[in-house]
């Protein structure tokens, strides 16, 4: 198991991927000249998020049981 520290930096550095990922899909939908053909990059990046999020979700969860735990 993680430990406090290295856990919320973990938590701060999926933050950062996530907004990472998100505006750079952004700008690729802004600069797109067919929004209806998604390419193989948007995809990839829609299921990178996905799992980001879930990996926060989780990892949000942990750290909530583990402060719930120690009080």
């Amino acid at each position: 198991m993680l430990n406090r520290i290295n856990g919320w930096q973990e938590l701060e550095q999926v933050d950062m991927f996530i907004r990472a990922i998100s505006d750079e899909m952004a700008q690729s939908k802004a600069h797109s000249v067919d929004n209806t053909v998604r390419n193989t990059l948007e995809i990839e990046m829609e299921e990178a998020l996905f799992e980001l999020r879930l990996r926060k979700l989780l990892m949000s969860a942990e750290a909530d049981s583990n402060r719930n735990v120690s009080h």
